[in-house]
């Protein structure tokens, strides 16, 4: 028996070392799965980042052609201004023309016309893949709306709608959220809705009649 001691002692420390060797496998086993959560959690905010630069960059250049359609339309104004005042006269001697008179006093450069908004929306698909920039302005132009009339047919057809600044607060709390491991991509627009707290009321945007 007094043989075997050494053997023994030998066998003992071979269980201790594949015992350590255990618990620093599953140690790393978890160091590594907690790596790939985080990594996917990153790649998550990261998305949605590129999502807000991509909206942002959209929304800069929709802004710049509203800009560039309003000083055509002002300019259009002033040119037709003296115009109108020739055919009123015209007018005034002879009824003929008034249809003509009518048209280029009331026609499609009416000063009324909504310049300038520009907002973004999420449909049913949520985030990441859902999220667009419309001017509204031009919407309303190209419809003969307002644009409140415009902005309350987009949300009864299911569109999120939100401020470019709106919708950067958002980005920023679901990127915390993210990463903290609250949510995770993709965001459907029921989830949107739950999260922002739309469904408890629906806003709806006052149309101003203007006789």
């Amino acid at each position: 028996m007094e043989n075997l001691k050494p053997f023994h002692s030998h066998l003992e420390g071979l269980q201790s070392k594949t015992k350590n060797l255990t618990e620093n496998g599953l140690a790393l086993n978890a160091l590594f799965a907690g790596e790939e959560t985080r990594l996917k959690r990153e790649g998550e905010a990261s998305s949605l980042g590129a999502v807000y630069r991509a909206i942002v960059e959209r929304s800069q250049r929709l802004r710049e052609i509203e800009a560039s359609a309003s000083r055509g339309h002002s300019q259009a104004n002033l040119v037709l201004f003296p115009v109108g005042l020739i055919m009123t006269a015209m007018v005034s001697k002879g009824k003929r023309l008034s249809a003509i008179a009518d048209y280029l006093l009331r026609g499609p450069t009416d000063s009324q016309q909504p310049f300038g908004l520009v907002m973004v929306f999420i449909g049913s698909k949520g985030l990441p893949d859902d999220a667009r920039v419309v001017s509204i302005s031009q919407l309303a132009r190209e419809s003969n709306r307002s644009e409140p009339e415009i902005m309350n047919k987009l949300q009864d057809d299911g569109y999120l709608l939100f401020s470019e600044e709106a919708f950067s607060l958002l980005i920023d709390s679901l990127v915390s959220d993210i990463r903290q491991g609250k949510l995770h991509l993709p965001l459907s627009r029921d989830k949107l809705v739950e999260i922002t707290g739309l469904n408890k009321q629906k806003l709806r945007v006052k149309i101003i009649e203007v006789e």
